[in-house]
């Protein structure tokens, strides 16, 4: 017989958007995400920008954990952000985790692609997005 709720293989979506916020309506809190992209276009390369990921995983199991969040340079294989290994325990079993980082000021040096990499007890999941400079007319 299975137990409704037990899976054992983690899957994991991405999105990459230039924001998120948190609304609280009652007792929930909802978030919001803010023009999700694939593509971060900038007049100015390198730059800084400030952008939100968004990582819903199931299949997560209660109990302790070590998470990590990673953006890299799929071209020169540099982080240009890294959270740090956080402890997380989740305390009941939940159909949807979800991370959320709204990240600002990231240096961009180069145009091209760049992974969003996150790592549950060394697990690494991954997506890509792309950095572009406009071309002026």
């Amino acid at each position: 017989m299975e137990i409704y709720g037990i899976m054992s293989e983690i899957k994991v979506k991405f999105i990459v958007s230039e924001g998120i916020e948190s609304q609280i309506n009652g007792l929930q809190q909802r978030q919001v995400i803010i023009n999700p992209v694939m593509v971060f276009s900038s007049k100015y390369i390198p730059t800084s920008l400030s952008l939100a990921t968004t990582i819903v995983a199931s299949g997560v199991e209660t109990g302790k954990h070590i998470i990590n969040l990673r953006i890299n340079n799929c071209t020169k294989e540099d982080d240009v952000f890294n959270s740090g290994n956080t402890n997380v325990e989740i305390n009941e079993l939940l159909d949807n985790f979800v991370l959320s980082a709204d990240l600002k000021n990231i240096a961009f040096e180069t145009e091209g692609q760049y992974k969003v990499i996150f790592t549950i007890d060394g697990q690494e999941f991954e997506d890509t997005f792309s950095v572009k400079k406009t071309v002026e007319k």
